[in-house]
């Protein structure tokens, strides 16, 4: 054997214990950010139910069914304030950290846009305060919470755009105590104003709360702040205004669908069922959003920063079937045990009025289960901003979910918005997967 042939099998073989040992790293990190995601993930999940069970026993299925109502148009206001950009702050953080020369020009970009955005958004949503209300609660009055909203709106904006640049900086563990802070501060204001002022009171909470943490934020992101500091508007950048307005684009239309979508839903249950039945239904949602917190969080915690980074196929198939092989059994398990405690679960979260929810569980969870499977692929729409491809899709589902529901409820009454949303992730899993098929399935 020459010299040359032995150098030769050298280079392979240490190229491949490098290999391997990036991949044991990058699962290392996977796993250790994950371990103290589900500390914040507990914490959630432990003033979720708190919030829940004080809802249920001084408001009742009707009143979750508002506070569900308020949530949303809450998520519709900060997205449209926001401009969308949360996915894209963290995008190109991730990708100009390192480099100031297009850090500086994306950062004062974006601080321009989100000023003249958020401006806009505040002067809307107090104009049209009267008509936000009666849309959200309809013949109840709570337009001083709505105007409130909009006052407090650009705490929201600052607090959303400081927890992107932490998570594009890869600060992980940062994140996760601003959340875990949040969920306290949550369940302890919630408690205080649902027994000040009642159903009032707790519709303030969910309004305040997001304001009262940007100071958590600013106290974790001083690191930064000189990095943060030097924008100029000088150097705001045509080019990246395009940029940030592709992910707009992209995020807003998603972002005003799907909350219309579900107030649609809900105001259709209550119009042609009932509040109570509403409720009935908001409460399943909500235990879906209890266990679907750990993965959801992961995705947007870990995932989306990796992808941001992921310069290849190849990278893109490992981060994936990575996540499946370690994650989605853990979810499957979860998904059992919750379905066979489904009665235990809505007594002790809930009550015994609201033991009908129970119905609703199978169906929900086949649809919760696709929508996992899917979500992790789409999350690529942000990292290489595939704008007509997260635009379609997001499209097709949100309009699939609302007139699935509306038919589904028509023929066989509440069971039917929770048949139309597995039906519907079921077909959206299968076109995401079809989307991905080369990387994916082929290896290509």
């Amino acid at each position: 054997m020459s010299f040359k042939i032995v150098i030769s099998i050298i280079k392979r073989s240490n190229s491949n214990v490098i290999k391997r040992l990036k991949t044991v790293i990058q699962q290392s990190t996977f796993l250790k950010v994950s371990s103290f995601n589900s500390l914040s993930v507990v914490v959630k999940m432990i003033a979720g139910l708190g919030v829940s069970k004080l809802t249920a026993l001084y408001l009742g299925p009707q009143g979750i069914a508002l506070l569900g109502n308020m949530r949303n148009g809450l998520e519709l206001f900060q997205k449209f304030s926001t401009g969308g950009l949360d996915n894209a702050v963290v995008k190109y953080t991730a990708e100009y950290k390192k480099d100031l020369k297009i850090f500086f020009p994306f950062l004062s970009t974006l601080i321009g846009v989100g000023f003249a955005v958020c401006v806009l958004t505040m002067g809307f949503i107090f104009i049209f305060s009267e008509y936000i209300n009666a849309l959200i609660f309809s013949s109840k009055d709570f337009v001083f919470v709505i105007k409130l909203l909009a006052f407090v709106l650009p705490l929201h904006v600052m607090n959303i755009y400081l927890m992107a640049i932490l998570k594009g900086f890869s600060e992980f563990n940062k994140v996760i105590k601003i959340n875990i802070a949040s969920h306290i501060l949550n369940l302890t204001l919630f408690a205080i104003l649902l027994y000040i002022q009642g159903l009032e009171g707790a519709l303030l909470a969910v309004v305040l709360v997001p304001s009262a943490m940007l100071f958590f934020t600013l106290y974790h992101v001083k690191i930064y702040s000189e990095k943060l500091m030097a924008f100029s508007f000088s150097q705001f950048s045509t080019p990246m205004l395009r940029n940030l307005g592709q992910f707009a684009f992209m995020t807003l239309i998603s972002s005003a669908t799907f909350p219309f979508v579900y107030l649609g839903i809900r105001n259709f249950l209550i119009d042609t069922i009932g509040e109570a039945e509403a409720g009935f239904w908001e409460s399943t949602q909500r235990i879906s959003n209890y266990y679907l917190l750990f993965v959801l969080s992961l995705l947007n915690l870990y995932i989306l920063p990796k992808l941001a980074e992921a310069q290849s196929k190849e990278k893109f198939r490992d981060i994936i079937f990575s996540f499946y092989k370690q994650i989605l059994p853990i979810f499957i398990l979860g998904l059992l045990i919750v379905y066979v405690l489904r009665d235990w679960i809505v007594r002790l979260i809930f009550s015994e009025e609201f033991i009908p929810a129970t119905d609703l569980f199978l169906w929900q969870m086949v649809g919760d289960f696709f929508r996992v499977l899917a979500l992790v692929m789409v999350y690529q729409f942000h990292a290489k901003k595939m704008m007509w491809h997260y635009i379609l899709t997001d499209l097709f589902l949100a309009l699939s979910l609302y007139f699935s529901a509306l038919y589904f409820i028509s023929k066989v009454g509440l069971l039917g918005v929770v048949i139309g949303h597995a039906i519907t992730y079921i077909i959206y899993f299968l076109i995401i997967l079809f989307l991905f098929r080369k990387p994916l399935i082929y290896n290509q």
